[in-house]
């Protein structure tokens, strides 16, 4: 599920194209068409839904529209009729199945109903305001509906993250099949207390069990403590019984991890390790454990002088200092191979503060986020790294949401999309291709006639295929949005 913030959407036009031999498809509304608030791929047939109001001056309808693998727009249907109550939380496929989740508040009973419709890929209602759950309308509630597909993609979690305060880590969960249908829901309850206790990512497997990645602090998380843990948590659905699997990394401070599962339920937990301290990096780790909890493999190499020389001189690298402010995405900073080997996407990220005093005299520190260099590390089967590749470049805004990169993986290499102004060159959506064996390809513009006022959104944008992928931007400071279909 894309969700669109409302306040960056506009009418979307087709005034740029994308250079030869990239562009797909693209969709192009004009400015007489509503706004959609969110979108979504499907892979059964190659192609687009989104969902947002019916019309362009009222917002009491909400419309789903869907569109072919041209992104030709194929049918629209009136999912219901806003009350003043009702909020999307979500829009998800799963199969042929179109999902669309509403929760709704109830005054008089004071409660929270949420309840979803479902159509197929020809517009057909195949249910209508299914009730999920009722509950108390408090403040726990008040959370987020997420998803996260399978592997396969046959296999749907919604679920949310309660807000329970000092009692235990609590999640409320929603599970569909392939066909569409509601299977079952229920709580996952973990000991740990929910003010010490931080989700890093989440995961269904391909047979509709839940793993939970996450961060254990001995004290309040609002204290900011280095004293943590990391754990992956197993919750199998059909048993509805829950247990903690062990990683066990040696002595090592455990900058940061990440994981994904195999078709089989296999878990790889990999990330960094630093001899100094949590906020630095100083080697890889890899952790390959049973679904039964059996540790499979297990390995730590610290990172070449000869790789660390591209950040340090000579003297720090032998006084042992390591780098920082490199971060792996919980979601997609780990990438499995066919051979048993992965890939590692890490990003540098930092902020800095910019004073200043405001119209009234009130002295006020603006954050600025930077965003710079990519690493990209290669890890064999056996857990040894095979290279690293960098990717230079330098981002820095008061505003994040158009900062940071796109990745996709396709036959040739792993693609790096990004937005960013090059000495010399123009401001534009550049990209960089990392070979099989590490190599960089030098930076390419992606849109023709891009300028200054447009804007690249990365975390809109997705992989669709092993040959494609969607790319999202806005053109003339928001007046201009567009969705487009790109060749790997």
């Amino acid at each position: 599920m894309k969700k669109i913030w409302i306040a960056l959407l506009a009418c979307m036009a087709a005034t740029s194209s994308l250079y030869a031999q990239k562009v797909v498809a693209r969709l192009d509304l004009t400015r007489r068409d509503p706004k959609p608030e969110f979108y979504e791929y499907s892979p059964v047939d190659n192609g687009l839904i989104t969902l947002g109001p019916a019309s362009l001056i009222s917002s009491r309808f909400t419309q789903l529209t869907k569109y072919n693998e041209s992104l030709k727009e194929e049918w629209s249907v009136q999912v219901f009729e806003q009350n003043g109550r009702k909020t999307v939380d979500l829009v998800s496929i799963v199969g042929p199945n179109i999902l669309v989740f509403v929760s709704e508040l109830f005054p008089k009973e004071n409660v929270i109903k949420t309840y979803y419709y479902s159509y197929d890929l020809k517009g057909n209602l195949q249910a209508g305001e299914e009730v999920l759950s009722v509950y108390p309308n408090e403040k726990e509630q008040k959370v987020p509906l997420q998803y996260v597909l399978s592997p396969n993609k046959r296999k749907l979690l919604c679920y949310k993250n309660l807000q329970n305060r000092r009692e235990s880590e609590m999640l409320f969960y929603y599970l569909f099949d392939e066909s569409g249908a509601y299977v079952q829901s229920g709580e996952i309850e973990m000991k740990y207390p929910d003010n010490r206790f931080r989700i890093r990512s989440l995961r269904v497997s391909n047979q509709g069990n839940v793993f939970v990645l996450g961060k254990y602090y001995k004290v309040p998380i609002i204290r900011e403590s280095d004293d943590f843990q990391y754990l992956v948590y197993h919750y199998d659905l059909a048993s509805g019984q829950g247990r903690e699997l062990g990683i066990e990394l040696g002595d090592r401070f455990i900058s940061d991890l990440a994981f994904r599962l195999d078709k089989d339920e296999n878990i790889y937990v990999a990330g960094f390790y630093s001899n100094r301290g949590t906020d630095q990096i100083g080697g890889i780790l890899l952790q390959k454990i049973a679904v039964g909890g059996a540790l499979l493999q297990q390995s730590a190499e610290p990172f070449s002088a000869e790789f660390l020389s591209y950040y340090l001189s000579r003297t720090q690298i032998d006084r042992g200092r390591e780098l920082r402010n490199f971060y792996l995405d919980p979601q997609d900073g780990i990438v499995l191979r066919s051979d048993g080997g992965l890939l590692l996407i890490a990003e540098k990220f930092y902020l800095t503060y910019q004073s200043y005093r405001d119209m009234y005299g009130y002295l006020v520190e603006r954050p600025i986020y930077h965003y710079d260099d990519i690493i990209l590390t290669s890890v064999s089967a056996s857990g040894e790294i095979e290279w690293h590749a960098i990717v230079e470049k330098m981002q820095q805004s008061d505003i994040s949401a158009n900062l940071s990169y796109f990745s996709a993986v396709s036959s040739s290499g792993t693609y790096l999309f990004y937005e960013y102004k090059p000495r010399h060159l123009g401001f534009n959506i550049y990209y960089n291709v990392v070979a099989m064996d590490g190599s960089v390809t030098e930076l390419s513009p992606l849109i023709r006639d891009y300028r200054y006022g447009n804007e690249f959104y990365p975390r809109y944008c997705t992989q669709i295929s092993n040959k494609e992928a969607l790319m999202v931007y806005m053109q003339n400071r928001g007046k201009v949005f567009s969705v487009v279909k790109v060749s790997l």
